[in-house]
């Protein structure tokens, strides 16, 4: 999603005047460091969520306690606690029930104002993951949320899940493609449908697929942000284009992860040979 701030979400947020983030999902910390950048900048505090970070979180939570905030928990867990949000950036867990109930906390612990309600960007609401579910850990879904899943591929226009190559084979994904409580997209819209505040809901076919969520209140409180959004849903007229150019780059992104692991395999049995040669030699 980061890699979208600069031209797309970076004037949106400036025009929503948002000092306080919420980013669930940290992974390496690569989008943490742009927003600490950020919220600096705006004399503001950036909340981040990751139950298992790919970096050393703790000390730079410590390095920059003055404004940020992390939590190593799943965002279920702590959601509730966190309040007065002007930005939240969904891009965790990849499932339903996750996202869903994500967004039904941000709200409520918003007092349900449509006006508080923050503007939110929600990852990962096309393919592959818009309309199919993906557990990190399936022990975190309760077991009557849980699609089947597999650890097996996924292909572009292929509904069934492929045991040999595909894209991120090593993930628990839903057996389903599509269907009731299945995929990202799927919640958000779940949520929007149930809930009682009036959504501003914009789809973006790019990087695995973007949501902007924002109340039609907000919008008409704040003529610039609705000025933004205007100006980015009028650049959607080529939606053509960018859903052919997102799915060529979906297509390279597989071709690349089934190098690497033949890479990673090829690199593990050159291993095994030089420690037999080893063995042999002694």
């Amino acid at each position: 999603m980061i890699r979208l701030w600069g031209k797309i979400l970076k004037p949106i947020v400036s025009a929503a005047e948002c000092k306080n983030i919420l980013e669930i999902g940290a992974e390496y910390g690569t989008s943490t460091k742009v927003l600490l950048n950020y919220v600096k900048q705006v004399k503001g505090h950036l909340h981040c969520i990751d139950p298992v970070p790919g970096f050393d979180a703790r000390t730079f939570e410590e390095e920059n306690k003055e404004v940020l905030s992390f939590y190593e928990d799943l965002s279920l867990n702590v959601l509730s606690d966190i309040t007065d949000i002007d930005l939240a950036m969904i891009d965790g867990d990849h499932n339903w029930y996750t996202v869903y109930n994500e967004l039904k906390m941000i709200e409520r612990a918003h007092g349900h104002d449509p006006l508080r309600q923050p503007l939110t960007f929600v990852h990962d609401i096309g393919w592959p993951y818009g309309r199919r579910d993906l557990y990190y850990d399936p022990s975190t879904i309760p077991l009557e949320f849980q699609n089947t899943y597999e650890r097996k591929g996924m292909l572009p226009n292929k509904e069934e899940l492929i045991a040999d190559g595909g894209m991120n084979v090593e993930l628990c994904n839903a057996v389903q493609l599509g269907g009731d409580r299945n995929g990202v997209l799927t919640g958000v819209e779940d949520y929007i449908n149930e809930s009682k505040l009036e959504y501003r809901f914009i789809k973006l076919p790019l990087y695995y697929g973007l949501g902007i969520l924002v109340t039609e209140q907000r919008l008409a409180a704040n003529p610039a942000l609705l000025a933004e959004i205007q100006k980015l849903e009028n650049s959607l007229q080529g939606e053509n284009l960018i859903a052919l150019t997102e799915h060529l780059r979906i297509t390279e992104g597989i071709i690349l992860q089934v190098l690497n692991r033949k890479l990673t395999a090829s690199e593990k049995r050159v291993e095994e040979l030089e420690a037999k040669l080893d063995a042999a030699g002694g």
